[in-house]
């Protein structure tokens, strides 16, 4: 089993946050979080950057590991 990085779990958890803000932005709005829906287009791409940078850190390791 490949040991995950520290920006691949953070990339990956802002993923799934985002995800379901925009799952509730779209199909059932809450009123408590009308708020947080405004930042939700930048957490969601964040996450996707994040977990990226983090693949390509781990990626670039075992490259160099071979």
């Amino acid at each position: 089993m490949e040991k995950k990085n520290t920006l691949e779990i953070i990339g990956f958890t802002l993923i799934i946050i985002g995800a379901l803000f925009f799952i509730s932005k779209n199909y059932y709005i809450i009123e408590a979080l009308s708020s947080v829906y405004e930042s939700i287009d930048i957490i969601l791409p964040l996450g996707l950057f994040i977990w990226a940078i983090g693949y390509m850190k781990k990626e670039k390791e075992k490259k160099t590991e071979s």
